[in-house]
């Protein structure tokens, strides 16, 4: 296999640039999430298929996770849906350090009577007052988890500032992945996510959450897309972004078929030989060889 090396350097040094939110291992893994974000971000499906190489593909995943949940967080937060008898936690910071939860009470005229779980003091409040001082949460919710969550994505930002803390989501990405992906997820305890269990496979049908004490999640993972067809898709919940990460190879056409319908983006990512990859022909696939991986590496 003859290769032009200049021609990997111009592609290195054209994304050279472009900003992401960790440090690779390798720059072969840094390239093609590049690659892969310039694609949805302009709502471009991609198949980029790897050979004998899961570890690369593991830190794709890890990124484009990480990437796509912060995209959702920024960009596709919705307000929340708050009825009688939600539970709200108290964001405002108090010399005692103690949490204030409370309970709606009643709705009337736009206003929300409010009462503490403890000392049953009352308080009334609009809703644009309501979404900036305090968050929905379940009950039982620990401290830390909330701080960990609003910290996370802070940080994450360089100390972004939004007008409330955002617990639910009007669109979503969906990982079509085996459960190892999942589990391999850093910092998924701070990232509200969920696993849907294939229930023909799984012992344990129920739904694992990342952070139980939010209502709604910016991200789903689960191990066959007739998962997410029926638990999310025909539920009427808006998909961004489909990821099939290494399995489901002979769905992808039912996936191509649904796309334009449900109006989500198409992100395919395998470890395949060249010989047995299954691939669309509507979606432009990228093959990386070894040589080719070797040489961006060396870059």
């Amino acid at each position: 296999m003859i290769l032009n090396k200049e021609y990997y350097q111009t592609l290195w040094d054209r994304f050279r640039s472009a900003g992401m939110l960790g440090v690779f291992n390798d720059n072969i893994s840094c390239l093609t999430t590049k690659l892969i974000l310039e694609h949805n971000h302009k709502n471009k499906a991609v198949h980029f298929n790897f050979q004998n190489s899961k570890e690369i593909i593991f830190e794709i995943g890890q990124y484009l996770f990480l990437e796509f949940a912060n995209d959702i967080y920024k960009n596709h937060y919705d307000l929340p849906t708050l009825t009688k008898g939600s539970r709200l936690r108290d964001k405002r910071k108090y010399t005692h350090g103690k949490k204030h939860d409370y309970v709606i009470k009643g709705i009337s005229n736009g206003s929300y009577l409010l009462e503490h779980t403890k000392n049953k003091a009352q308080l009334n409040i609009k809703y644009d007052d309501l979404v900036k001082k305090f968050i929905p949460i379940e009950q039982g919710t620990r401290q830390t988890t909330l701080q960990g969550y609003t910290k996370f994505f802070s940080d994450l930002n360089k100390a972004l500032k939004l007008d409330f803390t955002p617990t639910n989501f009007e669109k979503k990405t969906v990982f079509i992945a085996r459960k190892t992906l999942w589990d391999s997820l850093p910092n998924r305890n701070k990232i509200p996510c969920a696993y849907l269990p294939n229930p023909r496979e799984e012992q344990n049908a129920s739904w694992i959450r990342s952070i139980p004490a939010l209502q709604d999640c910016l991200a789903y993972f689960t191990p066959k897309y007739e998962v997410c067809y029926s638990n999310i898709l025909l539920r009427n919940e808006k998909v961004k972004t489909i990821v099939v990460f290494d399995t489901e190879a002979d769905k992808i056409e039912q996936m191509v078929s649904d796309k334009n319908r449900f109006g989500f983006n198409l992100i395919i990512i395998s470890n395949s030989d060249f010989s047995k990859l299954v691939k669309s022909q509507s979606i432009p696939c990228w093959n990386w060889f070894k040589e080719e991986i070797e040489i961006v590496n060396a870059l």
